[in-house]
């Protein structure tokens, strides 16, 4: 009788151990993917950041835009990533993780942020405020590729 209890625990043990051994993989990979993005920002290459986005994806920036699958998305990302005044932008506290939580195996939402300042607006000439964002981001897994299908960015507001 002692040797089926014995067994079920042992297998409750491995099924426990593989599960947490995956969501550590998969945790691994998302930060993986976001570093990608991140580095396709920081480089001004619109491919980069797109590979790391579902062909649907949707992506909404602070200033109202709202794009609807990489197509919209690329348009947009080449007029922006050539702008004199979005390559002035530095960024001072480089983008960071704050709080990852898979969902369920094949999704996952990831909240970040960072700080930029030295944006000047493109149409006025004027600099733009430093901007402290948060972005808030839902993943998918596909074919066990994860990637962006959700992306908005938030800024907090500093009064002068």
């Amino acid at each position: 009788m002692r040797l089926p209890i014995v067994l079920i625990v042992v297998i409750f043990a491995l099924a426990i151990q593989t599960a947490h051994t995956q969501q550590s993989t998969d945790e691994a990979a998302i930060r993986a993917a976001l570093a990608r993005e991140t580095e396709g920002w920081d480089k001004f290459d619109p491919k980069e950041v797109l590979s790391t986005y579902t062909e649907d994806a949707i992506w909404q920036n602070p200033f109202g835009v709202r794009l609807h699958g990489t197509a919209e998305m690329e348009k947009f990302l080449i007029d922006l990533l050539a702008r004199r005044g979005f390559r002035a932008g530095k960024s001072t506290s480089p983008t960071k993780i704050l709080d990852l939580r898979l969902t369920s195996p094949t999704t996952a939402a990831v909240w970040s942020d960072e700080r930029i300042e030295g944006l000047v607006n493109d149409y006025s000439g004027n600099p733009m405020q430093p901007r402290h964002s948060y972005y808030l981001k839902a993943l998918v897994k596909k074919d066990g590729v994860w990637k962006i299908s959700a992306a908005m960015i938030m800024d907090i507001v500093h009064p002068k």
